[in-house]
């Protein structure tokens, strides 16, 4: 009866958009505009300079949920760390990314079925080498380095920053064994061992050969929040939601890279530009597969935010540029001369030693109109060869003065004149090469991300008097040519 009335509305809704010029925007993936979705990407995690991630997402549906939960370094978004999640009606699952002797790992009591050891498990480096995929796609290794990998270091120190993602690969039927196995009596599921059983092909996962899964239809929520108890800080964080990722179940064993974003379906995408609304059917990709729909949307000319460096409170700024879709389009192994290597636009760049490097512009302001005067500032350090400021990682840290407040290994910094103590800053793309077209044209690149500050006052009164605070970055879009908020 659940599945029955959902279906109606839908229907409901998609005749109702049809009435007033916008049915084509039904089944294509979009942006969140309520912060609940189908797809929640984290653009940050770290262990590093004392900071531990907290991390939430919760089932807001009376409906059980099968979710598939990914880590990923920073520098290559190589998978260090996967489950698959099961949320039964109105459920939450908690968890923390905590440091190592070497690298990190994710802690969790939680007792949601996940098939994760108990107390959870260390974080990999499995994933950093040469896979039969990747060969198969022509990509080869340098043999002049010795190296079979991406080209960047193999050690698990990669391990302690990246980004996390959490993809609904389905509804799970109701008054199914799944359903009612994952289902909390007393505080705790009925039977997680019944979920080792799932087997499956073409996104159904099955038991006995019976179907446990619908399409997936939203409601997840979550939360993050990077803590440092020593210094009495805490900067928390909200995913981005995608909705409608996919009309079909998406399921997949545990351990496989599926699904990701390129699991899109169908393979289109929905965007709003002032009143209008803009759908888009993608059908490029890496080894006949597309992340093109979920970048359109996440697609940005430009990224602003504040920044505060007040030397009365010892104030740093950091920004996480997370790319989310990046790996889908650089390439991740072999000599940036290999068979099948060049990059695939919006990007410029192929993944190899030092990165794969995207320009960027940057212009700030102080709070009183005040604009840096003569060129355009320099990051630095300057990848190798380049000769403009660059975002070489899938998860970069712009630093402000050297504020360094996340510690990141896969950081560069922009030094901000010392008249200017605080204000706001903008970071621009160029369109003209970094694009991607097809019934519209988005320029930019697909990024998000987040500011943070911290305020050091210290011991006031006998009180670690420190402070510290998030704020998620604005955009400007650039369609078809024109610039938008």
């Amino acid at each position: 009866m659940n599945a029955f009335k959902r279906k109606s509305l839908y229907l409901a809704i998609v005749a109702g958009l049809g009435a007033v010029g916008v049915a084509g925007s039904a089944g294509a993936v979009t942006l969140s505009q309520t912060g609940t979705g189908e797809v929640l990407i984290y653009p940050y995690y770290t262990v590093r300079n004392g900071l531990e991630t907290y991390i939430s997402v919760a089932n807001t549906t009376a409906s059980a949920k099968a979710v598939k939960v990914r880590f990923l370094e920073g520098k290559n978004s190589r998978e260090v760390l996967d489950f698959n999640l099961y949320l039964s009606a109105h459920d939450m699952w908690t968890g923390a990314v905590v440091t190592t002797a070497t690298g990190a790992r994710l802690a969790t009591t939680d007792t949601s079925c996940t098939g994760l050891p108990t107390g959870g498990a260390d974080f990999v480096n499995y994933a950093y080498g040469y896979t039969n995929t990747e060969q198969a796609s022509g990509f080869i290794p340098d043999p002049t380095l010795g190296l079979t990998g991406d080209f960047e270091d193999q050690t698990l120190d990669r391990t302690r920053e990246g980004y996390f993602e959490m993809i609904e690969m389905g509804e799970i039927a109701g008054g199914s064994t799944l359903e009612t196995a994952i289902t909390h009596v007393s505080g705790v599921p009925a039977n997680c061992a019944v979920v080792t059983g799932l087997v499956g092909a073409g996104g159904q996962a099955t038991l006995g050969g019976v179907a446990q899964l619908l399409q997936p239809t939203g409601g997840l929520i979550g939360g993050a929040s990077l803590m440092n108890v020593a210094a009495g800080t805490d900067e928390s964080f909200d995913p981005v939601a995608l909705s409608a990722f996919s009309a079909v179940p998406i399921w997949d064993v545990p351990g496989s890279i599926h699904p990701d974003m390129t699991n899109v379906n169908p393979t289109s995408s929905t965007v709003f530009k002032g009143g209008a609304v803009l759908t888009d059917a993608w059908a490029r990709g890496l080894a006949g597969s597309t992340a093109d729909a979920v970048s359109a949307v996440l697609m940005h000319e430009s990224v602003m935010n504040d920044f505060v460096l007040d030397t009365a409170t010892l104030s740093g700024t950091d920004w996480v540029m997370t790319m989310p879709t990046k790996r889908h389009y650089i390439g991740v192994d072999g000599a940036p001369t290999a068979a099948g290597s060049n990059p695939i636009t919006p990007f410029t760049s192929r993944f190899y030693t030092g990165g794969a490097c995207e320009a960027f512009t940057l212009n700030y302001y102080n709070r009183e109109e005040g604009a840096i005067a003569g060129a355009t500032p320099t990051v630095s350090p300057l990848p190798p060869g380049a000769s403009t400021s660059s975002l070489c990682w899938e998860s970069t840290v712009l630093t402000f003065n050297n504020s360094n407040l996340l510690g990141s290994a896969n950081s560069v910094n922009q030094t901000i004149d010392a008249a200017y103590q605080n204000g706001w800053v903008k970071v621009t793309f160029p369109v003209a090469t970094n694009n991607m077209s097809q019934a519209n044209t988005f320029g930019g690149l697909p990024v998000v991300g987040f500011m943070v500050q911290d305020f050091v006052n210290g011991n006031v009164g006998g009180v670690l008097s420190n402070y510290g605070g998030s704020f998620i970055h604005k955009y400007t879009t650039n369609i078809n040519g024109v610039t938008a908020e």
